[in-house]
């Protein structure tokens, strides 16, 4: 099978080091982490993790036994798309010309997307969903003059039933 993104969460003792220790995993080992994202959870003393790895599924299998061995790792899994929720965060500046205003809200309109702050030289965009409609919008907002995007990282979260 070829190289895809994979999806892996894991549940962590939320102690000093532990990121550090994971994340050194990754680098030792050489998987490609393409997002990292950690939170607190539901278990106090207990942190998320969400990781995006590309591999093929020898490799994502290697980096789960790898993840499974840190005294740190209470669980982890490869999430398949189809039975999780996977979202991210996207704030997207941009400054449309005062005649662009009206198809840049448009757009926002059409992409479910919010826009929290605008100003008479800018405004910002928010968007919350998965990674190719944000990537979508990323695309359809260049013509308005994109100055900056910030991106959380993926979470996700396995959905029984």
């Amino acid at each position: 099978m070829s190289a895809k993104h994979h999806t892996i969460t894991a549940l962590v003792q939320n102690e000093a080091g532990t990121i550090n220790r994971l994340v050194s995993l990754f680098r030792r080992r050489g998987f490609s982490l393409a997002s990292f994202n950690a939170g607190d959870c539901e278990d106090p003393g207990f942190s998320r993790l969400t990781f995006i790895v590309d591999g093929d599924d020898a490799t994502i299998s290697q980096c789960l036994k790898q993840l499974d061995k840190l005294i740190d790792v209470v669980e982890c899994e490869d999430l398949p798309k189809e039975s999780s929720v996977q979202r991210e965060l996207a704030l997207i500046r941009v400054e449309p010309t005062e005649d662009q205003r009206q198809s840049l809200y448009n757009i926002v309109n059409e992409f479910i997307a919010r826009t929290p702050r605008s100003t008479p030289t800018c405004v910002v965009v928010e968007q919350v969903a998965d990674v190719y409609d944000i990537e979508r919008l990323i695309e359809a907002l260049r013509p308005f003059n994109i100055t900056e995007i910030v991106r959380t990282g993926v979470v996700a979260m396995k959905v029984e039933g």
